[in-house]
């Protein structure tokens, strides 16, 4: 987490001066400027190429960043002195090196460093051969990763988390735990501007405050520092960790404490008792009890899948893990072995975890944990609660899971998301609730927000980023890329995996 490296590259979208994406096409690896909304074509990896020798980030700052685009077809994009632009080079030539170069509107644009030529265009007409730059040659940056996030201030090494006793996010964990360490990104599509949101729904303003509704003042200008995010108000200061509180700044340039890593955010969860309705908790050095009666950060457990075992462990925020311990008995351990590793057998609402060898954690009158030879009853029961997202977005291949405008529909392939809030029932199910409506099924199976009363779903998590989603008429969520978001599947392997 906190020491984990910054990442070398960022996944983004390219979005032209006609609002329309640079799309890598397969036919051909054509390039072209047509996409209307952020998709796997639209995605280009963005991987900085570090500047050499003394001085170098200073000038790489005043010439540009040095980097290459990646598609999603795997080939870099390129351009020869005669301005064409190519994207079919499997490893990167001469023409596929590009400067960054970064505007006060917070639009930037690419300049071939061979030809010293500037990409644009629009529509399939896109070439690297303008001298200067225009608007045809400005590009607004998209982050493509999913919304729910971490943020990372690499120079302290610290986290950001909203406080809600103060009203304030501050950036003092070197841990991102429980719910109030989730960041939800929002890019504001009309205004290529993002703002940053707590698990409550708050937006961050300018002056560090938390407010309701999105405005000016909660809207920021992105910059890029080599794969790192700066954030900018509209009086060009930027967003800071380094007083009590988050808020802008005014310096020349972002520094150490302006700069953040948008990190991945890990499915964090409780384990409770479906007999006992007391909670898993995990003290340093205590044996493992189920006898908390409510959730802090000894009872959350990051939850870690092997997506080739199908398999899970469970991560305290001391760093151990739920194991196999001696005589039959469940203990914390410092050690990722086989020990750890449970796979998630689901029951409804409900989840057995069992060993490779056959063994089911249980629980004996007491709350201790223990493994038996079968799974028998109430007591190899728990049940999963995800713990760490107030705001649940779901986004799948075809898209987000949103609103149809001017509908109560919900649909599975929208170019935005609308988040959806999750409260958890005392037995287990899962209540979503948008626009002020709870998730229900109408005759045909179609996911509506149209409930003033909640509906009974569960969630499964089948990877280590995806998880899906079973409806009260115990049918599996299908989003299909025409738009159609329905309970249609009838097991968990044919229904379709969102990220969350």
């Amino acid at each position: 987490m906190a020491n984990s490296t910054v990442p070398p590259a960022l996944a983004c979208g390219l979005i032209n001066a006609a609002n329309r994406y640079l799309s890598a096409e397969p036919f051909r690896f054509q390039v072209v400027a047509t996409g209307l909304v952020l998709r796997l074509r639209q995605v280009w990896m963005l991987r900085f190429v570090p500047s050499q020798g003394a001085g170098a980030a200073g000038q790489a700052e005043e010439s540009g960043q040095r980097l290459h685009l990646l598609s999603s077809l795997q080939r870099f994009l390129s351009a020869d002195p005669n301005g064409k632009v190519t994207c079919d080079q499997e490893s990167p030539g001469p023409g596929a090196l590009f400067l960054l170069r970064q505007y006060p509107d917070g639009k930037v644009s690419l300049q071939c460093e061979l030809s010293q030529r500037y990409l644009g265009g629009a529509e399939d007409n896109v070439t690297c051969f303008a001298q200067t730059v225009s608007e045809g040659e400005k590009w607004s940056l998209h982050l493509a990763q999913h919304p729910n996030g971490h943020m990372l201030n690499p120079g302290k090494q610290r986290y950001m988390r909203c406080d809600q006793q103060t009203g304030h996010m501050r950036c003092d964990r070197d841990l991102p735990w429980g719910p109030e360490a989730v960041i939800t990104l929002h890019f504001d599509l009309k205004e290529k501007k993002y703002g940053l949101r707590s698990g409550a729904g708050s937006l961050l303003a300018a002056d560090g405050s938390l407010q309701a509704e999105l405005s000016p003042q909660t809207l920021y200008s992105l910059e890029l520092r080599g794969g790192l995010l700066a954030l900018r108000d509209t009086a060009g200061q930027y967003l800071t960790g380094r007083e009590g509180t988050v808020k802008t700044f005014k310096t020349d340039k972002p520094g150490r404490d302006e700069l953040f890593a948008l990190e991945p955010s890990a499915a964090q969860v409780s384990l409770r008792t479906f007999a006992g309705g007391r909670f898993v908790c995990c003290r340093p050095g205590a044996d493992i009890y189920a006898n908390a009666t409510s959730v802090g950060n000894t009872e959350i457990f990051q939850l870690l899948l092997n997506d080739v075992a199908k398999q899970a462990c469970f991560r305290s925020s001391s760093g151990t893990y739920l194991a196999a311990g001696p005589k039959d008995s469940v203990v914390s351990t410092s050690i990722l072995d086989k020990g750890v590793w449970f796979s998630l057998q689901y029951r409804e609402q409900r989840v057995t975890l069992r060993m490779a060898d056959g063994r089911y954690m249980a629980t004996r009158p007491n709350g201790q944990l223990l493994l038996v030879p079968e799974a028998a009853g109430k007591e190899e029961e728990f049940l999963l609660l995800l713990v760490n997202r107030p705001l649940l977005i779901l986004q799948s291949e075809a898209g987000f899971v949103g609103l149809f405008p001017g509908t109560q529909r919900l649909d599975g392939n929208r170019p935005a998301y609308d988040a959806s809030t999750l409260t958890l029932s005392e037995d287990g199910f899962c209540h979503f609730r948008v626009a002020n409506k709870y998730w229900s099924l109408d005759q045909d199976g179609l996911v509506m927000a149209s409930g003033d009363h909640p509906s009974n779903f569960t969630l499964q998590f089948v990877s280590s980023s995806c998880l899906v989603l079973k409806a009260p008429n115990s049918k599996y969520l299908v989003a299909e890329v025409g738009g159609r978001l329905w309970a249609g599947a009838s097991d968990a392997a044919s229904a379709t995996p969102f990220r969350y």
